[in-house]
């Protein structure tokens, strides 16, 4: 067992101690140079620490509440303390040290809460980060202690933008934050007022926003709009008032004047009127008014198109007392209505029968509407009344009537054509023994005035005694009270100096048929009519003429007409006659039509005439009488139609084009010769050069009933001819087709050696859709074949190729072999009506498309392969 003493200790040990620094003490010396520096960046970084006295510590929050100067942060608030008095609380805060320079003997703090008023919302921003204090620099030597305000000092803007100040008698209620106003807009508010050195007038402080600063010019006018206005009149109560803050809180308006200049120097000084009226913002002009205008001196409007442009202000005489001038102001913005070609109109209330104009004027005064013209600016204007105006207006004829007595004419009295004012009286005076009216006409009417004019007194209840009884004419009410003058327009465009002017228009008649004689005409007609010498000749109703004489012909009845000359213009190139007598009866499927003749002409008898463009109306160098005006309007152009036969055709049969009558059957004949009929009718008149054209086509339309459908059902009571127009050259004769032809449509030949059951209207077939149908079949020219001609739809036309077989599909196949029978047919509707079918055989590549009119040859039965081709064919 081994134990300690086989280890013995050195004799002896050589003990030294460590003298280096230890590795430790690094850790401990970072810190400590790292504290320091913190402090000393923070002392740095504190700024300077201030006192403010604030009268209670409502809002304030040591920590949080922050210092601003221009929304910037510029320091906070350190502690919150009660003053050694107990009477007020001091704030201790630190400000930063790039605002310390901001802090100076009269530099002013105060707390920022959210307000809100009826003007508005103030302090958003405290609202959403709390309150704080707001600063604003001072000058003067440094501080560290300050007082702060109850609130933000009157003369401190809410921002940037124009300083301008506003001079005015009282206050009003007008209050810092009230709104200045530009066309209603808000574009600035109040931010200050005080009272002016003098004590008797108060300034008040305005800023206007940077971005309507230019608005301001020295011509600027601002008024108080604060509160309400009312006015009572003739139409009611008006009560106007700016807006709901303006009647609370008050508000300033103003406008600028276009003249005006930009402001070059800021707190410009204006007036501040006290309401619109007294603004003194409009352009002031002078008006002569009228004996007995009745304008109101205080506000009398001044209107354009409806709208008022300014007012009176003001009434006084002239220096020589002799006239009576209107001061008023105009806005600015009309000024280009202020020239010397200008007219003020007087507008005043006028009373009649047939209606009220300006009523509102009985109570309240006249007022003035401006007529704009041209020339030079100007500020001075003589008011004139309607008469007026109407008698300087450009353009106007002017002339006068004399009669021997006055009939109760004066001054206004109205001039009518057909009832419609036209002009009026200017003056009435006696000279000669004649009384002369001196008379104008507006300029769009002159027109109506004729050397051969005649003037009459036109009111009161008028009667006529003739042969045809006693006509009586009760004119309207107002005629009745008061008299006009109308006239007639007979002669030339001249415009005479002066004109007679009669008692009633029964004179004025008289004395025109007395200066006018009659125009002799003559008629043709196969025989004569109900007439007898005397009847009337009318032209739209009214007796123009009459029948003077009627003589036998040869071949017919020549009839002498008299034309009174007055008359003579309504006889014209397309002039046509017709008996007029009787009763005119018109019976069809529509149902029946009586039209009578005025009773003149019922007993006796009548010739009527009108225009009607495009109707035969001569016979040689006379005119040609119709029986009746239908005969006149249906005597076109005489068209022929051959055809095979005329089943379900007659006289009087329609032909129509989409439905509308277009022309009638007036005869049908038959052609020995060439084993057909003619059938000859008319196109009426305003259709005849489209449709007598050498393409057009015409076809007989009647009814088609098929297992397939039924088509044209309106033809079972009779049938009628369809047209469909086409172009070329004039032509009266026309083929008349059984088939409606496709329009735009290929039109191919087949050559067959018998007819079959082909005939017009059979269809064309492919794959047993219905593409197109034959249009004729005829023998070929040496009558060797059958030539039938087919038209395909345009939407078909690309199926026939160069290389395209037809083939007959009519009636029932039926083939008989060694191997038994096998029966075919097409469809039900092919076996009655017959039909041709086609197929392109499938080669490639594809033959090109048929060219029109080309021939091919119809076959009268297909291969057994024809069936099953399955050419693809593209459309293009």
């Amino acid at each position: 067992m081994s134990t300690g003493q086989n280890n013995p200790l050195p004799e002896s040990v050589d003990i030294k101690r460590d003298r280096g620094l230890s590795p430790l003490w690094i850790l401990p010396l970072l810190s400590l140079i790292l504290a320091g520096w913190l402090v000393f960046n923070a002392v740095n970084e504190a700024g300077e620490r201030i006192k403010i006295h604030f009268n209670d510590a409502a809002g304030l929050v040591a920590g949080r509440t922050t210092i601003r100067y221009q929304g910037l942060e510029v320091g906070i608030v350190r502690d919150v303390n009660l003053s050694t008095d107990l009477k007020s609380i001091y704030v201790t805060a630190d400000i930063y040290p790039e605002a310390v320079k901001t802090l100076r003997e009269d530099t002013r703090f105060w707390l920022v809460k959210p307000k809100a008023s009826i003007t508005g919302i103030s302090g958003l921003d405290a609202l959403v980060s709390g309150n704080y204090i707001a600063l604003q620099p001072g000058t003067g030597a440094a501080a560290k202690e300050f007082t702060a305000l109850d609130s933000q000092p009157a003369d401190t803007p809410v921002g940037d933008g124009l300083k301008i100040q506003l001079q005015a008698p009282n206050l009003g209620s007008i209050n810092i934050g009230s709104q200045v106003l530009y066309k209603k807009i808000p574009v600035g508010e109040v931010f200050n007022y005080t009272l002016s050195h003098s004590k008797r007038r108060v300034l008040i402080d305005v800023l206007i926003k940077p971005q309507y600063a230019n608005l301001v010019t020295n011509k600027s006018r601002f008024w108080n709009v604060s509160g309400m206005s009312a006015n009572i009149g003739f139409n009611g109560v008006d009560v106007q008032f700016e807006s709901l803050s303006a009647m609370i809180s008050g508000a300033i308006a103003f406008d600028s004047p276009d003249e005006g200049r930009p402001l070059t120097e800021p707190s410009h000084l204006f007036r501040l009127y006290p309401d619109l009226n007294t603004a003194g913002r409009g352009i002031a002009i002078t008006i002569e008014l009228p004996e007995g205008n009745n304008v109101n001196a205080s506000g009398a409007p001044i209107v354009y198109r409806g709208l008022p442009i300014g007012q009176i202000t003001d009434l006084k005489l002239s220096d020589d007392r002799q006239k009576i001038i209107a001061h008023a102001a105009i806005e600015p913005s009309m000024s280009d209505l202020l020239t010397t070609g200008s007219k003020m109109l007087l507008e005043e209330a006028e009373l009649s029968l047939n209606g009220v104009k300006n009523i509102g004027n009985l109570i309240r005064g006249n007022f003035l509407t401006v007529v704009p013209g041209p020339g030079e600016s100007t500020r001075t204007f003589v008011a004139i009344d309607q008469d007026q105006l109407q008698e300087q207006q450009h353009g106007i004829a002017t002339f006068d009537l004399y009669a021997n007595e006055s009939y109760g004419i004066k001054r206004g009295t109205k001039i009518k054509h057909r009832g419609i004012v036209v002009g009026r009286v200017t003056h009435v005076k006696l000279e000669n023994s004649k009384v002369h009216f001196k008379v104008f006409i507006l300029p769009e009417y002159t027109q109506l005035v004729r050397s051969a004019s005649r003037f009459y007194i036109d009111g009161g209840i008028q009667a006529n005694v003739s042969s045809q009884g006693l006509d009586v004419t009760i004119p309207p009410a107002e005629q009745l009270i008061s008299q006009s003058i109308s006239f007639t327009s007979n002669g030339s465009k001249q415009v005479m100096k002066q004109y007679p002017l009669y008692k009633s228009r029964q004179l004025a008649t008289l004395a025109e048929e007395k200066a006018h004689g009659y125009t002799t005409l003559t008629l043709f007609a196969d025989e004569l009519p109900p007439v007898s010498e005397g009847s009337p000749l009318l032209y739209r109703n009214m007796p123009v003429g009459e029948v003077r004489s009627y003589a036998l012909t040869s071949d017919g009845v020549t009839i002498k007409l008299q034309i009174e000359n007055q008359y003579r213009h309504l006889l014209t190139p397309n002039s046509v006659f017709w008996n007029r007598s009787g009763v005119e009866v018109e019976a069809g499927l529509s149902g029946v039509k009586v039209k009578a003749a005025p009773v003149a002409t019922l007993l006796k008898g009548g010739i009527a005439f009108d225009d009607i463009e495009g109707v035969t109306n001569r016979v040689g160098k006379q005119y040609k009488l119709y029986s009746d005006l239908q005969e006149a309007k249906n005597f076109g152009t005489l068209v022929t139609f051959t055809a095979a036969d005329a089943k379900g055709l007659s006289i009087n049969t329609d032909i129509r084009y989409q439905g509308v009558n277009v022309g009638k059957v007036v005869d049908i004949s038959p052609d020995f010769q060439h084993n057909s009929v003619l059938i000859q009718a008319r196109l009426f008149p305003k259709y005849a050069k489209t449709l007598a054209k050498a393409e057009s086509y015409f076809w007989v339309v009647t009814p088609q009933i098929s297992l397939t459908g039924a088509k044209d059902l309106d033809t079972l009571l009779g049938s009628y001819i369809a047209v469909e127009p086409g172009e070329g050259h004039y032509n009266q004769t026309f083929k008349l087709g059984t088939s409606e032809l496709f329009s735009k449509g290929l039109t191919i030949i087949l050559e067959s050696e018998n007819r079959q059951s082909i005939s017009q209207g059979t269809p064309l077939l492919y794959r047993d859709i219905q593409v197109g149908q034959v249009v004729d079949v005829s023998l070929g020219e040496l009558a060797d074949r059958v030539i039938i001609k087919a038209q395909v739809e345009q939407e078909y036309s690309h199926l026939v190729r160069k290389n395209t077989v037809f083939w007959n599909v009519s009636g029932i196949d039926v083939t008989i072999g060694l191997t038994g029978a096998s029966l075919q047919s097409g469809t039900v509707d092919s076996l009655i009506r017959g039909g041709i079918a086609f197929a392109t055989p499938e080669t490639q590549p594809l033959q090109i498309k048929a060219k029109p009119e080309a021939h091919y040859l119809l076959h009268q039965a297909p291969e057994p392969d024809w069936k099953q081709w399955r050419t693809a064919i593209p459309t293009h």
